[in-house]
């Protein structure tokens, strides 16, 4: 279980119910506070047992921070099928024990995290998929708001961790959109 994983969770209750909430931290961290962040979406905003977790990349550094996703992941889940999609997926895959797929087939995961910048599509969703997207660069179709549930990291990811507004309800599509990160870069912080 990842300490930073929790410590990020921790805090985000912290922001929404008036506790002290970390500062600080250091970019070289970006990495971890992303996939952290995914992980405590992915707890309130998934399917309850996940089988498949759908990893988009698009460079080494973005396969580095998507080997730590599923790291982070495991902090609740034990997804059993890693599809790993994109530019330098072989080397993801190898890594964390994954194959490599479409992108249409990683895009129908039970659990998706986006660390490359691509154009959400509805097409490429099913019910139930939850989308953690993990990278300030990525588009949406105009539709999507129309089928998703969609959860800013603020103050959204606070209250869903502090349990002052539901998760998941059925089979709906949901979608957690990353901020500016920084409370998850000060609670990643803890050794």
């Amino acid at each position: 279980m990842a300490d930073w994983v929790l410590a990020t969770e921790r805090a985000y209750v912290a922001a929404a119910t008036g506790g002290a909430v970390p500062t600080g931290g250091g970019e070289e961290h970006l990495g971890r506070a992303r996939a952290a962040l995914g992980a405590v979406a992915s707890r309130y905003l998934a399917v309850g047992t996940p089988r498949s977790l759908g990893l988009v990349v698009d460079s080494e550094p973005s396969a580095a921070e998507a080997a730590l996703s599923v790291f982070a992941h495991r902090t609740w889940f034990q997804p059993s099928d890693l599809r790993c999609a994109g530019e330098h997926a072989e080397e993801l895959a190898r890594g964390i024990g994954g194959r490599v797929t479409s992108l249409a087939e990683a895009m129908a995961c039970d659990i998706v995290c986006l660390h490359a910048p691509i154009s959400v599509e509805c097409k490429l969703l099913r019910r139930g998929t939850h989308v953690n997207v993990l990278t300030p660069l990525c588009s949406f179709e105009a539709d999507l708001a129309h089928i998703a549930t969609i959860t800013h990291e603020a103050p959204g990811l606070a209250e869903l961790a502090a349990g002052l507004v539901d998760g998941r309800q059925l089979d709906e599509i949901t979608v957690f959109v990353l901020g500016d990160a920084q409370i998850a870069l000060a609670a990643v912080q803890v050794p």
